[in-house]
């Protein structure tokens, strides 16, 4: 499953119970991997953040990577900005591919100090930006500065958020008015307008849950069963009502993952998982970087 902005939501919601824990490490194991060290009573948690143009993703990991005998640049100016710092707030926005994550604490005569770590995971525009108290930009671990992009991240300006032409789901007000942008014609039809309108989620999405509730015809019906899990899960990302759930559809191999609604009460669940889906337990590395 693309990590989309159900995913996001859900695995960021985990996350923010490490409001308050402090930054007392920082890797860059290499070019599209940011680790941060957090410490919270006396537990050392690894945040992995990765902007791989396939695989990029935000979890907590348990796996230990090699790191480079010198730091990168853009590993020093995080090491510079955030070490010391507590994490104050974890923010997303609706179903976007994008996490917010704020910091705070004392400069060497005690002001107070602010930063931002902008995490973006959008396919090949994903991006980690570190931001001053005033959103500007201090430096950025992709620097685009490129007359047919629509933003410019560089040192020095103002950051502007991405933008996108589609509409926001959790807008809906019910089936009826989501139903009006979407065409049921066949199955194929009705995935690509729903995932080409609807920002945050994902075309494997919406298949595997075609065939998790065992859909074979395309009906009004069956479109508003869709609809209803899709916003059952959607409902539940800020608790602990969710799991994932291994797609064995491809010759019944490990290939991909999905949501669902599952109770269960272990800490950072969703997290981890993400965290082994990565990691071949084979060669004790990931299968990507």
């Amino acid at each position: 499953m693309a990590f989309d902005g159900i995913v996001t939501k859900a695995i960021t919601s985990e996350i923010s119970q490490l409001k308050g824990s402090r930054i007392d490490k920082i890797f860059e194991p290499n070019k599209n991997t940011i680790i941060l060290g957090i410490y919270q009573n006396g537990i050392n948690y690894a945040l992995n953040i990765c902007i791989d143009a396939q695989y990029c993703r935000i979890n907590l990991t348990t796996h230990q990577k090699a790191n480079p005998q010198v730091a990168p640049n853009f590993c020093m100016l995080l090491r510079k900005n955030l070490i010391g710092l507590k994490l104050k707030n974890i923010i997303t926005f609706d179903l976007e591919r994008l996490i917010i994550l704020e910091f705070e604490g004392f400069d060497d005569i005690d002001d107070i100090i602010s930063k931002k770590l902008i995490i973006e995971l959008m396919g090949k525009h994903c991006n980690v930006v570190l931001l001053d108290d005033e959103n500007i930009i201090i430096d950025s671990l992709k620097h685009i500065n490129n007359e047919n992009t629509l933003r410019t991240i560089m040192p020095h300006i103002k950051y502007t958020y991405p933008t996108t032409q589609k509409r926001n789901f959790l807008e809906c007000a019910d089936f009826e008015e989501f139903i009006k942008n979407v065409d049921i014609k066949d199955f194929t039809t009705f995935v690509d307008s729903f995932s080409n309108i609807y920002n945050g989620i994902s075309k494997k999405f919406i298949n595997q849950i075609i065939n998790k509730l065992n859909i074979t015809t395309l009906t009004t019906d069956t479109a508003k069963e869709i609809y209803a899990y899709i916003n059952k899960i959607i409902a539940n990302t800020d608790s602990l009502n969710l799991n994932f759930e291994i797609d064995t559809s491809n010759n019944n191999s490990k290939n991909d993952y999905f949501l669902i609604v599952q109770d269960n009460d272990e800490l950072f669940n969703l997290n981890f998982f993400i965290d082994d889906f990565y990691y071949d337990k084979e060669t004790n590395e990931e299968f990507i970087n």
